[in-house]
């Protein structure tokens, strides 16, 4: 477990220092005339893209604008708005994670679409906006906004992992399909049984972008007397 944080910590520190586009289609890399390219800020988390979960739209970060390149075709984005305030001057902060809103994209090959919304300006704003988080997808070409949908709300992706009793495995690689097309249609999120139903037991997650992200998410629940329990346990 110790040498899995130390990965974890070890790929934190590397997108830290690169903001590289994220390709999250298969094959080879294509020039962006081929691709279309989706444009979000850093406070805009994605809970998944047409169904599927995509933990490497979220390893980006730092305050610059996220690219995310996909094949043409047509997307369901769910995302969703989160972000840290200080209160009590400065000594803790409150985090904002809204309902997540549905993006629609159909975009063809080296357009650049961006994902729109108003920012709150302070803590208020943001809880205001919690069950009613909307925007827009915008077209930088061609100008046409295609307003949101209510999305679903948001579910960690510890949570989509153990809902169902087991543990929720994505495919092996990150590419995202478009709705409709072959690749999408054969896509699927393999169930491992509980430990009582499994053949043999579950060994290790693996060290990529999802299991990093379920790491911060388990961190973020932890009360602050456990971070310290936690802390203490590595140090040993």
């Amino acid at each position: 477990m110790r040498h899995l944080l130390c990965i974890a910590a070890a790929a934190l520190l590397s997108a830290c220092a690169q903001q590289a586009p994220v390709k999250l289609y298969s094959g080879a890399e294509q020039p962006v005339s081929q691709v279309v390219v989706v444009e979000m800020p850093n406070t805009l988390e994605v809970l998944d893209i047409n169904g599927q979960p995509a933990p490497a739209a979220n390893a980006m970060v730092g305050n610059k604008t996220r690219q995310l390149l996909l094949q043409p075709g047509e997307y369901r984005i769910n995302a969703y708005f989160e972000n840290g305030y200080d209160i009590g001057g400065g000594l803790s902060h409150e985090v904002v994670r809204t309902r997540s809103a549905t993006f629609k994209i159909d975009g063809n090959a080296g357009e650049v679409w961006r994902l729109e919304f108003t920012e709150p300006n302070n803590l208020k704003e943001a809880q205001d906006m919690e069950n009613s988080f909307s925007g827009a997808a915008v077209n930088t070409r061609t100008g046409e906004r295609v307003a949101t949908e209510k999305g679903p709300a948001y579910v960690s992706l510890l949570g989509q992992m153990l809902g169902s009793g087991g543990v929720a495995v994505p495919d092996a690689g990150t590419a995202i399909a478009p709705l409709g097309s072959q690749q999408q249609a054969a896509h699927s999120v393999a169930a491992v049984p509980a430990p009582s139903q499994a053949a043999t037991p579950v060994q290790t997650l693996p060290a990529d972008a999802a299991t990093l992200s379920t790491l911060k998410q388990i961190w973020l629940m932890l009360s602050p007397q456990s971070r310290e329990a936690f802390i203490d346990w590595t140090a040993q």
